[in-house]
């Protein structure tokens, strides 16, 4: 970088202070400390500010001469501050009073009217070289803390994922986990698995929602789904949290029994991997697990969930399409509809004689009436796997 100043004599004077460069930053260096933000500068000690200041005051000088210098002075001082946690206001509070100390500092060596008049020509291109230095400062103390965020959120997931892996071990090193990601001193616990597409976030606005209702929650991305654990603040807002997940989602969203221990988030992980498949393919809500025991048994054996539907269902899932998904969805409302065919016609916007003639049509295809207790379990089980598994007719 080079911004030289216009006249011999100011270029002459900008010398004069590159000669006594380490006693003005001595002085810089007690205007920073002793100015508004010196709370902030505390941070760092005496020598690494003293050392900063000077770097970047030498450098400033230097290119006020016109001579090639780099912005690695003040990038330099950015990062240092971002790590440190100073803020961004006190890193450029401390630039705008090196600009006025150099500029009191060169009119104090001004001594004739001639110097006086080429420096105040030159005011605006003193104060352009403090703005690319504070700019420059400016940018790599945001980099530093994207960086460093970066890192953070990489260090977090990790624990997380140890924590839901079971490589945790013991119940001491879970709970040394969940403090380090802020999760300590609530519960009880829920593990949630929400599905997703294309990156895309499944529960949009839910960080907000948890918080303003005291619920803690940590999150990793995981192939297909986000995976979070949740922390409650008390026994009795599990159900209000499950409700925040179902009125944000975007997809299917699985969640565990509360647990009291986080040693058992691998066993709730697990439990809100099933819930997810026990909600319909396509479908949005949020599904507790062990809430429907069906749809669980379907979940968790859907091999065999497929076995039995082709076994149950086997010749109404051969019907032309239109045929087929017009019957399964009549069963489906006369389910639903507690076994009311009068309901379930209300439901499906037709006669109920319609939903007797199509019910009938289910027995002859199948065999099994909904009229028989055990002939309707059996038909109900072959529906939930049906429209959990999404299973295509039998070859």
């Amino acid at each position: 970088m080079t911004t030289q100043l216009g006249g011999d004599r100011v270029v002459e004077l900008v010398g004069r202070l590159l000669t006594e460069v380490d006693r003005l930053a001595d002085e810089l260096t007690d205007r920073i400390v002793g100015g508004e933000h010196s709370y902030a500068e505390a941070l760092l000690d005496r020598h690494q500010l003293r050392t900063t200041v000077h770097d970047n005051l030498h450098t400033l000088l230097t290119a006020l001469q016109g001579r090639p210098t780099t912005l690695e002075a003040p990038r330099a001082a950015g990062r240092l501050k971002a790590e440190q946690g100073i803020p961004l206001a006190a890193l450029l509070h401390a630039y705008r009073l090196a600009g006025r100390f150099i500029w009191d500092r060169l009119l104090t060596v001004a001594v004739d009217e001639e110097s006086t008049n080429q420096l105040l020509h030159t005011a605006s291109d003193v104060w352009a070289a403090i703005d690319d230095y504070s700019g420059a400062a400016a940018d790599a103390y945001r980099a530093a803390v994207e960086e460093r965020a970066r890192r953070d959120a990489a260090a977090r997931s990790a624990m997380l994922t140890t924590l839901l892996d079971g490589r945790a071990g013991t119940v001491g090193r879970a709970s040394e986990i969940t403090r380090l990601l802020d999760l300590d001193g609530k519960g009880p616990f829920l593990v949630v698995c929400a599905e997703t597409q294309d990156h895309a976030e499944p529960l949009p606005g839910l960080g907000y929602r948890l918080r303003a209702a005291g619920v803690g929650a940590e999150w990793v991305r995981q192939v297909g789904v986000w995976v979070g654990l949740l922390a409650l603040p008390g026994e009795q807002t599990s159900g209000p949290a499950v409700d925040l997940l179902a009125d944000v989602t975007e997809s299917r969203v699985g969640v565990s029994r509360p647990f009291a221990s986080p040693v058992d988030a691998p066993t709730a992980r697990r439990q809100a991997q099933l819930a997810v498949r026990c909600l319909p393919l396509g479908a949005h809500g949020a599904h507790v697990y062990g809430s429907s025991p069906v749809s669980l048994l379907s979940a968790a054996s859907p091999d065999v969930a497929q076995e039995v539907a082709h076994a149950v269902l086997g010749p109404l899932l051969s019907e032309p399409s239109a045929e087929r998904d017009t019957l399964l969805e009549t069963l489906h409302a006369w389910f639903v509809s507690g076994g009311s065919t009068t309901v379930a016609a209300r439901r499906l916007h037709c006669h109920r004689n319609t939903v007797r003639y199509r019910l009938n049509r289910v027995a002859e295809l199948t065999g099994r009436r909904t009229t028989d207790a055990g002939a309707s379990a059996e038909l109900y089980f072959a529906l939930q796997a049906v429209r959990l598994n999404g299973l295509a007719p039998p070859p």
